[in-house]
């Protein structure tokens, strides 16, 4: 009987061994420990490298305090039970190593988390397969690994399992003063995973890339208000990820290699408020109309991903391994880049796909003042690209394409500004108008004897006793002859002419009689000195030589006044009809109205179109 009890509980045992490992892997493969006991393991170790795998950091309300903070309701700003710093003179290595922060609230209604936080890192810290980690006010001194290669759903499962977890690689108001590498996430399996770096600075390395940031399948990738130090190489990609943030940033004088990679579904992928001095090379797939890529943070920087890969396969090997081990190396590779794209006919492509792109998106969101800016850039690779097309074939044809493109550019931004048209036709109008001035037209044949006859009646003026307006009506005397003795006519005629016609009749009369009684009067009252002009004492000459003068300068700007618009009236007419119908001017100015007229067709079109284009988009 003890046997038989034996060799069951042998059996048992050994069945025991065999299942254990798959029926509590899911609990027993990590290890815990709270923040205090994690760093206290860090102190005691007398390894220059401290390392740990497969482990839970969880916070302890009783003894972390150390590690935690609190932040109000909406607002960023972050209280921290202890604020000193704590020195770490060991490199890290942790693997599958995942930290717990919990998510409560407090008496205040205050949010309780839990950090890495206020700690100087002098050498290495290497993350491997981590789900979750919080940098918070951190200074790393040496470089920074954060990677992952495995299935994070067993420790995520492990962390949610007293409620949902804050799953996220954050660094946060932190220094990184060396290279950066953090690679999150596979293309097998979607986490719930995020990867955040805000309100940081990254300095510049000389080895490789300074800061290689890459999300895979996870929930977001953000990187937010940080700002680049030096001259450097940064890399941030997003593949299938929900939501992608980047802005704020100030890339300063680093390459940037930015990508968003994956899906046509994503929530959100927000590019904006960036600045970048130096080369951007950026590739994305579609985007939808929630994207946001905001043009204006480009500048002339842009450089398409795919573009410049087509370019630089074209490089020999030694430019190639130069371009990745020299900063220097690779921004002159990128600079040659683009001032010989246009030549590259399939980079050329790429560069106006990857614009085409973002003016899809924009045309999308009815942004016009973005569609009308990219597709001017667009427009201007065409123009560069027409160009090195007639250096290697100068024939009419490409000669031909290549000042229609400069032309449109000119004279209307490529069809995106009607006004240029406008302001470019005035210009014209008013050039031909002034040359027009100097040469007589049928529609001044007046004007070319008024001011000879103005200085005729000044000069009866000054040499006869009589007033200005004696001398006046005596040369208007056939005119009022002729109004009188209609007035004469129409009285005699009361008996025989109807009562309504004779009444309409005054006022034509008056009408025809204003202009001369006006002026009569105004003669009249402003003859202050009259008799002989060399009768007169020498201080009454000098007060009818400013009358006549002031009557001069009045007169005379009246006349050109008149002159001026006729030859602005004819120049808008040649303008405006291509010289067809009369053309009221002889000689030479009857040909340049003919010139005039084709460079107003042409303008009129180029304005006319615009305007249809602008108010189809």
């Amino acid at each position: 009987m003890h046997s038989i009890f034996s060799l069951r509980s042998i059996l048992i045992l050994t069945l025991l061994l065999f299942i254990s490992p798959r029926l509590f892997s899911q609990t027993n493969e990590f290890k815990n420990y709270s923040y205090t006991e994690f760093f206290q393991m860090i102190e005691r170790s007398e390894s220059p490298t401290f390392r740990l795998e497969n482990a839970i950091i969880r916070y302890d309300l009783d003894t972390d305090a150390r590690f935690g903070y609190s932040s109000s309701l909406g607002n960023s700003v972050r209280e921290f039970s202890n604020s000193d710093t704590l020195v770490i003179d060991k490199a890290l290595q942790l693997t599958n190593v995942h930290f717990s922060s919990p998510d409560r609230r407090g008496a205040s209604n205050e949010r309780i988390s839990a950090a890495l936080h206020h700690i100087k890192f002098n050498r290495n810290v290497t993350l491997r397969n981590t789900a979750s980690i919080t940098f918070m006010n951190c200074s790393f001194e040496d470089r920074l690994t954060v990677m992952s290669g495995e299935s994070m759903a067993n420790p995520i499962d492990l962390l949610d399992r007293n409620g949902r977890a804050n799953l996220s690689i954050n660094v946060i108001d932190s220094r990184l003063k060396k290279n950066v590498n953090i690679d999150l996430g596979t293309a097998e399996e979607k986490t719930r995973s995020s990867i955040r770096i805000q309100n940081s600075e990254i300095w510049a390395s000389t080895e490789g890339r300074a800061f290689w940031f890459r999300g895979v399948s996870v929930v977001s990738v953000n990187v937010n208000d940080c700002v680049f130090k030096g001259q450097g190489r940064a890399t941030i990609t997003a593949d299938l990820s929900d939501r992608v943030n980047i802005s704020g940033n100030d890339f300063g004088n680093w390459i940037t290699e930015l990508k968003v990679l994956g899906s046509v579904e994503l929530n959100t992928s927000i590019l904006e408020e960036n600045t970048f001095n130096n080369h951007v090379v950026l590739d994305f797939d579609d985007l939808t109309t929630s994207s946001t890529f905001e043009w204006s943070q480009w500048g002339d920087q842009l450089i398409s991903s795919q573009g410049y890969n087509d370019y630089f396969n074209t490089l020999s090997d030694s430019m190639k391994r130069a371009s990745f081990e020299s900063f220097e190396a690779n921004d002159s590779i990128l600079a040659q880049y683009k001032q010989e794209i246009v030549q590259y006919g399939k980079s050329y492509k790429q560069e106006v796909k990857l614009r085409g792109k973002l003016l899809d998106l924009y045309k999308a969101q009815h942004d016009l003042e973005d569609v009308n800016t990219v597709y001017i850039k667009i427009k201007n690779l065409e123009t560069d690209r027409l160009a090195y097309l007639y250096t290697q074939d100068p024939s009419f044809s490409t000669f031909f394409k290549w000042k229609v493109n400069q032309f449109l550019e000119a004279f209307s931004d490529y069809g995106t500004e009607p006004s240029k048209a406008i302001v470019f036709s005035v210009n014209v109008v008013i050039l031909f108008a002034f040359i027009y001035l100097f040469f007589p037209n049928s529609w001044d044949e007046q004007g070319k004897h008024r001011i000879l006859h103005r200085f005729d009646f000044f000069q009866k003026y000054l040499r006869s006793k009589e007033g200005m307006n004696d001398i006046y009506l005596v040369e208007k005397k056939k005119e009022l002859s002729e109004y009188e003795a209609f007035k004469k006519r129409i009285e005699d005629g009361k008996l025989e002419l109807p009562r309504f016609f004779i009444a309409w009749s005054k006022p034509v009369y008056n009408a025809a009689m204003i202009g001369t009684k006006l002026t009569s009067k105004a003669l009249k009252f402003t003859d202050i000195l009259s008799g002989e002009w060399h009768s007169l004492s020498p201080s009454q000459k000098r007060w009818k030589n400013v009358q006549i003068g002031t009557y001069l300068v009045v007169g005379v700007g009246y006349d050109l006044s008149i002159r001026v618009l006729n030859a602005l009236m004819l120049s808008i007419n040649a303008f405006t009809t291509l010289g067809f119908g009369e053309i009221p001017i002889k000689g030479l100015p009857r040909y340049l109205a003919i010139i005039e007229g084709f460079i107003g067709w042409f303008m009129l079109t180029i304005f006319s179109v615009s305007l249809i284009s602008q108010l189809l988009n």
